[in-house]
């Protein structure tokens, strides 16, 4: 047995996929700005796991997780990672809608500038700079 199937056993036996996970807490966790899988959720799932096992390398993580779903997910394992991962789709692409908004720069009415005088200090004022 490998090192990396000795670890992926014992990551795997640790509970790991007995749990029903939090897709708002797996989100906010997740800093990708690409689509998630299955297999990228089950990815956010065992990172944690092997940080408590003092494993940080993400080459070995990815291996880990790898092996994980490959021979010890069941069907129903696969679906639910699937479906978690489509939750935080959703999730990420309601964030990003709301990000968008705050960002957008603010711009004065049209009408309202020309109403005003067009003064340097004004320009200076509202546009930044002359």
């Amino acid at each position: 047995m490998t090192d990396i199937n000795r670890l992926a056993y014992y990551v795997a036996n640790s509970g790991l996929l007995r749990q029903n996970y939090d897709a708002n807490n797996l989100a906010r966790s997740c800093q990708c700005v690409y689509e998630l899988t299955g297999f990228k959720a089950l990815n956010l799932v065992v990172i944690p796991e092997c940080h408590r096992n003092n494993i940080r390398s993400p080459r070995i993580i990815k291996q880990i997780t790898m092996c994980i779903w490959d021979n010890y997910t069941t069907r129903n394992d696969k679906e639910y990672f699937i479906n978690l991962a489509s939750q935080i789709n959703q999730l990420l692409a309601n964030q990003r809608s709301h990000r968008t908004i705050r960002r957008r720069p603010r711009r004065m009415p049209e009408s309202y500038m020309e109403d005003m005088e067009h003064t340097p200090f004004s320009l200076t004022l509202f546009y930044g700079t002359m």
